[in-house]
């Protein structure tokens, strides 16, 4: 009887996408790490602004690991996961929990010594794994207690720094904007008391142009000079070219330079859907195709994979909507308000033209560049446009 062959084991895809990554998965971003890390050691502010899926959130965290492996603690809360005023309490009383108590420190002993003054005292749980979380039932204390509780969480960071003597300890916001939704005074709350801070960095992270104008830089906003913005841009071309390629090389699947630009230049250098792009080209890159039909089929399959979200995108938008983002797919985002620019696109007048670009704005499928055009932001949602919807293309 021949031997039985061993099958090799399935070449595993490098590029992931849609979450949190880290390790070798990490577009390298040296640059803005070091900067980072430097600005929050020492003891500046800073506000991380970038479109949705950035890679913020990964980058945040690969600055995290960094700081706690030079002995700084670092607390971090997701915003977009606060519901409200009273969970906020509960939220970023754990995060501090799990940040700043020492390893040597029950979390039991460690509640007591910080949250003893507590107006409102809070019930400590914990799950199967040992992972300690903290609540208040703050919403059940009225507005006054609720009001108190916050202030002392807020003043919490800075009283454990100096009780613990410690130089140093850092607070990441992330999707910071998205606490306006809980009321203004909130934030200026907050701004009240970490003006007065002096041993606490903290990082803003926020995506949302709406919100975040009304947090940070409209005149009377809460949080107006209080951080060093930090727009994160897209990632170098060769940068994130070269990193692209040792990976497709590292798994098995060599491709050519042009191959990788190419997409990247169709994703505009957005590191999610770069990585989602590369994940596609990586699944065709052994047929028998030229670079462009490689490209091409990649993206193709990219459209198939989101056709459900682009679909729903479509559908809730109203038929001025409609049109206008047909208009700057076809026609372009430039003089969209000129007579012959609404009658070549059949947009109708001026006035309907400025609500359905304003709604789109809102609802951040829009946006306005420095030079006054105006562009869709999702670059698949565009091409999603061009194929199917001007195209035809089942």
């Amino acid at each position: 009887m021949p031997a039985r062959v061993k099958a090799a084991a399935p070449a595993t895809n490098p590029f992931r996408f849609g979450r949190i990554v880290s390790g070798d998965a990490f577009t390298d971003r040296e640059a803005d790490l070091l900067a980072l890390e430097r600005e929050l050691r020492g003891g500046q502010n800073v506000l991380i602004e970038a479109p949705r899926r950035f890679g913020k959130t990964s980058l945040i965290l690969e600055v995290k690991r960094h700081l706690e492996a030079a002995g700084i603690p670092v607390a971090y809360l997701d915003c977009m996961l606060v519901p409200s005023r009273a969970r906020l309490a509960d939220r970023l009383a754990s995060a501090y929990l799990d940040a700043f108590k020492s390893p040597a420190q029950r979390a039991e002993d460690w509640v007591v010594q910080h949250l003893k003054a507590f107006r409102v005292r809070p019930t400590l749980t914990l799950d199967s794994d040992g992972h300690a979380s903290l609540s208040f039932e703050a919403g059940s204390a009225g507005t006054p207690n609720l009001d108190a509780l916050l202030e002392q969480i807020f003043q919490e960071p800075e009283l454990i720094a100096r009780e613990g003597k410690k130089k140093r300890v850092v607070v990441i916001l992330d999707e910071f904007q998205d606490l306006m939704e809980l009321g203004v005074t909130l934030l200026r709350q907050l701004r009240a008391v970490i003006q007065h801070q002096q041993h606490v960095s903290y990082a803003f992270l926020g995506s949302r142009q709406a919100l975040l104008r009304r947090a940070v830089h409209e005149r009377n906003a809460p949080l107006l000079k209080m951080a060093r913005p930090y727009p994160l841009g897209p990632l170098p071309r060769e940068e994130f070219a070269n990193f692209l390629m040792a990976r497709f090389r590292a798994s098995g699947r060599p491709l050519p330079k042009d191959a990788v630009y190419a997409l990247i230049d169709f994703t505009g250098a957005h590191p999610n859907d770069t990585q989602e792009a590369a994940h596609f080209l990586w699944e065709v890159a052994l047929l028998p195709l030229s670079t462009a039909e490689l490209v091409s089929t990649a993206i193709s399959r990219v459209l198939d994979a989101e056709a459900a979200q682009m679909t729903v995108l479509w559908h809730d938008s109203a038929p001025a909507q409609r049109n206008l983002l047909v208009a700057l797919v076809e026609w372009g985002g430039r003089n969209i308000y000129r007579e012959e620019y609404r009658r070549r696109a059949n947009l109708g007048p001026a006035t309907t033209v400025q609500r359905a670009i304003q709604t789109l704005i809102d609802r951040e499928l829009v946006d306005m560049e420095p030079s006054g055009a105006y562009t869709i932001k999702e670059r698949f949602f565009e091409a999603w446009i061009r194929r199917r919807i001007i195209g035809g293309e089942l």
